[in-house]
C-alpha cells in the first residue's frame, strides 16, 4: 500500500524512497505543538457531532456512513495501491467541500500533488467536490492568556488571485504510473546521480550508499566547491581538485576563491588585513562567548506568543575577564522559562565587551530582539546586549579563512574538530534537533531522568559555547602564524 509521502519521497530521489521504505523511524516534528490542532479546528469550523477516521480503516466505513454525517475528520479511502485522507471534509448537499491544513503563517506553495491524488481518488469513488479550502494560521494572532481558536485560524479558497480547486483541477495526476515505477525501480541496476538534495539542510542518510567511494576524495576536492552549479560538472570531466578549477565555471564569490586559494596554498588561504581588522573589533576584555538553544512553537501555547513563535530554553557561556581567568555559567529552564532565560542572561553576561556567538545576526540577536518585545521591562538593558554581539561565522562565511579540511562546510561543529581534539559525537546530545527532543521531554519523565537531560543538554550547549572560544583562539594562531 502506498501513501502521498511515498510518492513524494519517490520523485525527490528514488533512491531515497528505496533505501527508508522499510525503516519505522519514529517521526519527530521539528515543531512543537501541545494542543492538539485538530481539536482546534473543530472549534474553529463549528464541528460538534461528525466522523472521524482512524489508523487503517478501509473505504468502505468512509462510504456507509457518508448520509450520516454533515463533517468527516481523517476519512480514510483507498483506489487500488493508493491510500490517502483529507483532514476534513464538510458535506453540504450533494457534494462535498475539502480542507486542508497549512502549518504555517504564509502559504509558500500550494501541496497540489496532495490535493490532485485525493481529489482524483474522490471523483473515482463517485463524490462531486465543490471547493477545496486551505486552512492556515494567523500570523497577527497574540494569545493573550487564553487561546481563542476562532482568530487563531485563517480559511481561503483563493491562492492570490486564483481559486485552488481551479488551480489543482488544470493539471491531471497519474499516481498509477508513479506507482509502476516504484515498484519497478531497481537501485542496484541505476547508478546514482548528485543532485541538490543529496547534502540539502545536511547530508543526506543514504549519502554513502550511494557514493561509498567519495571518502576517499581529498578535502580540497572540486565536490567541496560550495555555491557551486557546476561542480558536478567538473568532476565528471575529470576535475578533482578546487585547485585545478575551470576559472569559466566559478561563480565567482570570495568562499570559492578562497577555497581555491587554500588549495594552491597548501591547504589554508587567509586574508590578513581583513582578519586583522575584524578580530581587533573583538579584543577587548571581558570577552564572551555564548550560545542559545530554543524550541519553535506551531501553537502560541502561552501568553503574548504568536503562531511558530519561539521558546528560548537554555544557554551557556564562557567568558574571559579582565585578569584572563575564565568563567562558565548555564541556564536550562522548563516550561514558559522566557522571563527566567532573560533575568539569567542579564546576571551572568559581563556588563561590557564583545559577546560572540555563530550566525549571531539570525539566531541569538533574533531571539534576544523577540524577547525584548515580550518583556519591554527589560528591553533597553536586551538592546544594549544585542549592540555588543559579534558573529564569529563571519570570517568564514565572507572567505577571510578557508582551511581545506572544512570540505566546504563552515559549521561550528566542523570547525571545533578541525581546531580541537573536542567531538560532539562523545556527547549523548549531539546537535540543536536532539537538544530541542530531549527538552520537551524533561516534563514528561521522572525527576532522575529529567536531571539527567538537563545535564546533558548543559554539556552539549556548553561544547558550543566553548567551541566559539576555541575557534576565535584558532583565528588568532593563524593570524599570529601568517
Amino acid at each position: 500500500m502506498y501513501h502521498i509521502s511515498d510518492i513524494k519521497k519517490f520523485l525527490r530521489c528514488e533512491r531515497l524512497y528505496c533505501y527508508g521504505k522499510d525503516e519505522n523511524n519514529a517521526f519527530k516534528p521539528y515543531l512543537r505543538s501541545d494542543e492538539n490542532v485538530i481539536d482546534l479546528l473543530k472549534v474553529y469550523l463549528g464541528i460538534g457531532e461528525c466522523y472521524e477516521g482512524v489508523r487503517n480503516d478501509q473505504t468502505d466505513r468512509f462510504l456507509s456512513q457518508i448520509n450520516d454525517h454533515e463533517w468527516f475528520i481523517h476519512p480514510r479511502f483507498m483506489d487500488g495501491q493508493m491510500r490517502a485522507n483529507v483532514p476534513f471534509m464538510h458535506k453540504k448537499g450533494d457534494s462535498f467541500d475539502l480542507y486542508f491544513i497549512y502549518y504555517g503563517t504564509q502559504v509558500r506553495e500550494l501541496d497540489t500533488l496532495t490535493y490532485r491524488i485525493c481529489l482524483k481518488m474522490l471523483k473515482k469513488l463517485g463524490l462531486k467536490i465543490d471547493e477545496i479550502y486551505l486552512i492556515r494560521l494567523n500570523g497577527d494572532y497574540v494569545n493573550q492568556g487564553k487561546l481563542e481558536p476562532e482568530k487563531l485560524f485563517l480559511c481561503e479558497n483563493m491562492y492570490g488571485r486564483r481559486r485552488i480547486k481551479d488551480i489543482v483541477e488544470e493539471v491531471d495526476v497519474d499516481y498509477e504510473a508513479y506507482i509502476e515505477k516504484m515498484n519497478s525501480f531497481d537501485p542496484e541496476a541505476n547508478p546514482p546521480k548528485k543532485t541538490r538534495y543529496c547534502k540539502l539542510n545536511g547530508i543526506c542518510q543514504y549519502y554513502k550508499q550511494c557514493f561509498p567511494n567519495e571518502e576517499e576524495e581529498a578535502d580540497d576536492s572540486i565536490l567541496t566547491l560550495v555555491s557551486s552549479q557546476y561542480k558536478n560538472r567538473m568532476y565528471e570531466s575529470g576535475v578533482r581538485h578546487l585547485k585545478d578549477v575551470d576559472p569559466s565555471l566559478l561563480e565567482g564569490n570570495r568562499v570559492q576563491y578562497a577555497q581555491v586559494m587554500a588549495s594552491r596554498n597548501g591547504g589554508v588561504f587567509i586574508d590578513r588585513y581583513p582578519l586583522a581588522a575584524w578580530l581587533d573589533k573583538i579584543s577587548k576584555r571581558p570577552i564572551s562567548f555564548i550560545d542559545f538553544e530554543w524550541d519553535r512553537y506551531l501553537i502560541p501555547t502561552y501568553e503574548k506568543m504568536r503562531p511558530m513563535d519561539v521558546v528560548c530554553f537554555e544557554f551557556a557561556l564562557y567568558y574571559i575577564d579582565e585578569n584572563g581567568h575564565m568563567e562558565h555559567r548555564t541556564f536550562v529552564g522548563t516550561g514558559d522559562c522566557r522571563r527566567e532565560f532573560v533575568e539569567a542572561l542579564i546576571e551572568y553576561l559581563p556588563k561590557e565587551g564583545p559577546i560572540l556567538a555563530y550566525n549571531a545576526i539570525g539566531a541569538e540577536c533574533l531571539r534576544l530582539q523577540e524577547l525584548a518585545q515580550i518583556f519591554p521591562e527589560y528591553g533597553e538593558e536586551l538592546q544594549k546586549i544585542i549592540a555588543r554581539f559579534y558573529d564569529l561565522a563571519i570570517p568564514f562565511t565572507e572567505g577571510l579563512v578557508y582551511d581545506v579540511r572544512m570540505k566546504g562546510n563552515y559549521s561550528l561543529k566542523q570547525l571545533v574538530d578541525i581546531c580541537s581534539d573536542y567531538s560532539y559525537k562523545d556527547l549523548d546530545i549531539y546537535d540543536g534537533m536532539e537538544a530541542v527532543f530531549s527538552w520537551r521531554d524533561i516534563e514528561k519523565t521522572d525527576p532522575d531522568q529529567g536531571n539527567k537531560i538537563v545535564e546533558n543538554l548543559k554539556e552539549y550547549c556548553s561544547l558550543d559555547a566553548y567551541g566559539l572560544f576555541l575557534v576565535y583562539k584558532w583565528l588568532i594562531k593563524l593570524m599570529l602564524e601568517s
